[in-house]
């Protein structure tokens, strides 16, 4: 009888322990995850850094995709390699066309039958990276507020369709988020104890940082700002060099990276990798150029600093959201050392990567806010410092179950997830927010024996690959367009050429293809012009699309 209680008693133990629930959840995150990783098509970035990424491990060579660090990517082709893809070389390759032999690249993979199963295969580490953030979040909030803190940081990352949706691609967003936190981590355990170890630890966090996106070198200045003030606030000038070994063991590893990758095309006169300072070369001509962007049914070109706030009212789930409004409120109840702490390790990194986010003329999606999300959820989990604990645990507890359930329906749609409160995904986003070009293998199933006409806007490689029984969707004019078209939500509204079919936003869809592809179906053809930049919402029950909203003709708009 005894032996019986006592093992009770240790179930409820180890059932109670925090870090026991979020394996759990990271169990079936990474479930989900995997399933999504396999039904997924290549998204628009993913031929390029898996491309990068095996032929950086296979030549030795960086000439592609340089305005990327090559850490995140190198690391996501190692379980490609154990596929034996094809690596063509040829003009393309010998040109370092970032655009032409990702396609050649593509083709090769495609014609050996073997496209998903490495791009599959390109997708484990980055979702171990996404499950990896929450246990880092739960490390950081512990010992900030404490473990319950820390668990509530780890399941709001983890129960959400945005870590989901993104976690599950081939991508630098979620390696960077994993390097941004492991940085402010390592800053947090230096701040507290600033040995020798501590300082060797936050120099490789930093390289990691620099290593996976541009940004990183932001990261890594604030956090050798927040270490150089809380120096000289101890110990003046002796506390403030601090920094220095923090800077050389950075500095250090990034060359090693580069190095031991690339040896031959990393050599440079200056301080930096060779392909390092090309890439920030490249970053500056591409990133200041203004793009196309679209929220909530507006359309513009270059920058909206609402349209961060407007993505995650879209994108995050309006509970936890909540959480995130309220939650650093409570961070006065904490003690006067954690709320330096977390402005330091947190708020400090979050807002300046968020400013410089803002900055960038490029609105393109929440993918881009990842790190600045996931830090402030580890301000938010002060939340449980409030004194009414058991209301607050209640309230928590409804929160977490709620955005559980929310991602578990969100499958196998965790991309193009929106809140349904504010309309039909691809009536109120776009891009990376609900359409990336996943839904091509769902598209080509669902053409089988229409006869559609096809607009497809994906990745390089795939969206010239023309889908048997299907038409090209014509330009401008759509006489004789009659039967099934389909159309992809990023061309419908927010491409450089959404002009072109701009007719069909005045028209009813009558479904979608997963939720990124908006499908018509027309008895007669549909007249010419343009309809307003908020597509029509479905045709209830209608079998066929017909006009609900003006058409302007082009000439008058």
């Amino acid at each position: 009888m005894n032996a019986a209680v006592g093992a009770r008693d240790g179930a409820r133990r180890v059932v109670a322990h925090p870090l026991v629930l979020l394996a759990c959840v990271a169990v079936v995150f990474l479930g989900l995850g995997l399933r999504q990783a396999w039904l997924d098509a290549p998204t628009q970035d993913e031929p390029v850094y898996l491309t990068a990424g095996v032929t950086s491990l296979v030549f030795h060579d960086l000439r592609l995709n340089p305005e990327h660090p090559p850490l995140a990517k190198a690391l996501a082709a190692l379980p490609v390699l154990l596929a034996r893809p094809i690596v063509p070389r040829g003009p393309a390759w010998e040109a370092g066309d970032e655009y032409t032999y990702p396609a050649t690249f593509v083709a090769a993979q495609h014609g050996a039958d073997a496209l998903r199963r490495e791009m599959f295969l390109a997708r484990i580490v980055p979702l171990l990276e996404a499950v990896a953030v929450g246990f880092v979040l739960y490390a950081l909030a512990s010992r900030l507020f404490g473990r319950v803190a820390g668990l509530v940081a780890g399941l709001l990352w983890l129960v959400d369709p945005v870590t989901l949706g993104l976690g599950h691609l081939d991508g630098i967003d979620l390696p960077f988020t994993l390097a941004t936190v492991l940085v402010s981590w390592a800053l947090l355990v230096a701040l507290r104890r600033p040995g020798r170890r501590e300082l060797v630890v936050l120099g490789a966090a930093c390289a990691g940082a620099v290593l996976v996106k541009d940004t990183g070198f932001i990261v890594a200045v604030t956090a050798a700002l927040a270490l150089g003030v809380a120096g000289w606030r101890r110990d003046r000038w002796r506390g403030t060099a601090r920094v220095v070994p923090v800077a050389l063991v950075a500095w250090l590893l990034v060359w090693a990276c580069y190095l031991a990758i690339a040896p031959a095309s990393s050599w440079h006169a200056g301080i930096l990798p060779a392909p390092y300072v090309r890439g920030l070369h490249v970053l500056v001509s591409v990133d200041t150029a203004p793009g196309p962007a679209y929220i909530l049914g507006i359309h513009w070109l270059g920058r909206r600093w609402w349209f961060w706030p407007a993505s995650l009212l879209v994108k995050v789930p309006l509970l936890t959201l909540a959480v995130l409004l309220a939650g650093p409120l409570a961070l006065r109840r904490a003690d006067r050392r954690s709320r330096r702490e977390a402005l330091a390790v947190a708020v400090l990194p979050a807002t300046a990567v968020a400013v410089f986010t803002v900055w960038v003329p490029r609105d393109l999606g929440v993918r881009y806010l990842l790190p600045v999300l996931a830090l402030w959820i580890v301000v938010a989990s002060a939340v449980v410092l409030v004194p009414a604990r058991r209301t607050i645990a209640a309230a928590l507890a409804v929160v977490v179950l709620a955005a559980a359930v929310v991602t578990a329906l969100s499958v196998p749609d965790s991309l193009s997830w929106v809140d349904p409160v504010v309309g039909h995904p691809y009536q109120v986003a776009s891009d990376a927010n609900v359409d990336w070009g996943q839904d091509y293998y769902r598209l080509q199933a669902w053409s089988a024996g229409r006869d559609a006409w096809v607009e497809y806007d994906g990745p390089i490689g795939v969206d010239s690959a023309p889908i048997p029984g299907t038409r090209a969707l014509p330009v401008t004019r759509p006489d004789g367009v009659t039967g099934w078209v389909a159309i992809s939500a990023t061309a419908l509204t927010t491409s450089y050429y959404r002009s072109a079919w701009a007719y069909l936003r005045a028209y009813c869809p009558v479904g979608t293809v997963g939720r990124s592809i908006v499908v018509y179906r027309f008895a007669s053809p549909p007249r010419a012009g343009i309809g307003p930049d908020r597509p029509a919402a479905p045709c209830a029950g209608a079998s066929y699309s017909r006009q609900v909203a003006p058409l302007t003709p082009p000439a008058q708009r």
